[in-house]
């Protein structure tokens, strides 16, 4: 099994209650890509990573063909229920089978640094798209609550950003988070992939009351917990005259 497969092993741990809890968290990320690389009625888009495949629901719900994949069989389960009219695969991050300028707009969301080779993922993108590539990242420069979180609980990641050219545009996208109360929120973060080989290795209560703990300073005076994030959404453009 590749490095790719086992991510998507991981992340199909909890498939159902990551798609329930979390799954459309990218909302602002996948409406604004929408809009900037105007997907629409006759558009072909493909999305990278698609997990529970809501952001393919929203392409088709828009008019495209999306297509979509993902290195859980979980997931893509998931996304065929999700998104019925689109198409999926298992499949992870690498070598794509589709031929040269197959589809109009390319997206990957939170998905590229899962690879061995982001860069490599990255140069497969453009190869397939005619037009626009969208690569959208945890924000480097502005500090996630959920990332912070992360750290706290498992130490830092060792996934790193993707090196790219200059994109054609660079937007800032505030992804707010709310959970109504303790058990809500715990759910959430113990259904990620991120979570499962340190659920595995320390039991999932330990793991809990540690988030516990990492979220405590997120808390609202209602009980619920609210995180403030940012994503860096990168939009490329193969044919920028078009």
């Amino acid at each position: 099994m590749t490095d790719g497969m086992q991510v998507g092993e991981l992340w199909g741990h909890r498939a159902a209650q990551r798609a329930a809890l979390g799954a459309k968290m990218s909302m602002p990320a996948w409406k604004t890509a929408i809009e900037r690389t105007k997907i629409g009625p006759g558009s072909n888009v493909l999305d990278l990573g698609c997990g529970s495949g809501e952001f393919c629901a929203l392409a088709t719900e828009a008019g495209a063909h999306a297509t979509g994949i993902d290195a859980s069989h979980n997931m893509i389960e998931l996304a065929r229920q999700a998104a019925p009219a689109a198409e999926f695969h298992v499949r992870a991050l690498g070598r794509l089978p589709w031929e040269d300028d197959t589809f109009d707009v390319v997206t990957a969301f939170n998905s590229m640094f899962f690879a061995d080779d982001p860069e490599a993922v990255f140069a497969e993108a453009v190869r397939v798209s005619k037009d626009y590539v969208v690569v959208c990242d945890w924000h480097p420069e502005h500090p996630s609550d959920i990332i912070t979180v992360g750290w706290t609980v498992k130490g830092p990641g060792g996934r790193r950003h993707t090196k790219t050219p200059e994109p054609l545009e660079k937007l800032t996208i505030d992804i707010p988070r709310h959970h109504p109360d303790e058990d809500t929120m715990l759910r959430a973060f113990l259904s990620t992939g991120g979570y499962q080989q340190i659920i595995e290795r320390d039991g999932e209560e330990s793991v809990a009351e540690k988030i516990r703990a990492a979220t405590e300073q997120f808390r609202t005076e209602d009980g619920g917990y609210r995180f403030a994030n940012k994503y860096l959404m990168s939009v490329f453009r193969k044919n920028p005259r078009k």
